[in-house]
């Protein structure tokens, strides 16, 4: 019997095993096809069936791509939208997870579930609105303009009122009675102690800023305040018809920071869903 159960135990590590990779040949495959046609001569590209290996490689797209846009200014403009957006967003959902973990007033349940009720908002139907209020503020055609639906984040809120939720409340009382003041409390004791959630947070709302299209593309008229979606639009010419050499290769270009950075942060991304778990 004891013999039977180890191999129920090694099929099923195998059957597990066999599944995720097949999984993680879907997932990987897309990019991998993207490099490929990026480096790929036309010939390749545009055979049938498609060519999984390139007959030579081809580095004139990337080339291209970099004449054609000043993608020097698109990841400017990327990388400032993002690393501001996610510092307004950390900074108020701190505070703001903070106060909705620890105190106790009238309608907390209320607020903090209209906040969570943003979420299922789709941003299109808010569009409209957003867009009027950024005119009349003067900020259509600025990276302000691009910023302001990104000052705050409920996902943000949400993990990290979670996440502090996990933390002792005998701690945080016995800081107050050193006479630690709230911020002090909140910026030197409960901050590193969440910093996983912290950095879960801060690396999905980097993701989804600098993968942001439609805002930007709505927002924003002048050339050099492109972001990077938005720059790759113009390897589309207005007839419709496709280069995709040059198009992939400036998703390559891309995308190559969210891969590095989802690289390093893995290990933090997954502690940090872990911990928003423990405690409702």
């Amino acid at each position: 019997m004891r013999l039977q159960s180890k191999d129920v135990i090694f099929g099923g590590k195998i059957g597990l095993y066999v599944v995720l990779s097949a999984v993680a040949v879907i997932m990987v495959a897309p990019f991998y096809w993207m490099f490929v046609t990026s480096v790929s001569p036309v010939q390749d590209i545009v055979a049938f069936p498609p060519k999984w290996l390139p007959s030579y490689l081809v580095f004139g797209h990337f080339v291209e791509v970099l004449n054609k846009a000043p993608f020097h200014f698109y990841y400017m403009n990327s990388l400032v939208v993002a690393v501001v957006s996610v510092g307004c967003s950390l900074f108020f959902g701190l505070f703001a997870g903070y106060a909705f973990a620890v105190y106790k007033f009238p309608l907390q349940n209320f607020f903090f579930i209209l906040i969570l009720s943003t979420i299922m908002v789709p941003f299109q139907v808010t569009l409209v609105a957003l867009y009027i209020l950024v005119a009349k503020i003067g900020w259509v055609d600025t990276l302000w303009g691009i910023l302001a639906p990104n000052f705050a984040s409920a996902l943000g809120v949400f993990l990290i009122r979670q996440s502090i939720k996990s933390i002792p409340p005998d701690l945080i009382e016995a800081a107050r009675l050193d006479g630690a003041s709230e911020i002090r409390i909140v910026l030197t004791i409960v901050a590193p102690l969440i910093k996983a959630t912290l950095a879960t947070v801060g690396i999905i709302l980097f993701l989804n800023s600098w993968n942001d299209f439609l805002w930007p593309v709505i927002v924003i008229n002048s050339r050099n305040l492109r972001t990077i979606p938005v720059g790759i639009a113009l390897f589309k010419d207005p007839y419709g018809s496709m280069n995709y050499g040059p198009l992939m290769a400036a998703t390559v270009i891309s995308t190559a920071p969210m891969l590095i950075v989802y690289f390093f942060s893995q290990k933090f991304i997954v502690k940090g869903i872990a911990i928003t778990g423990l405690k409702g």
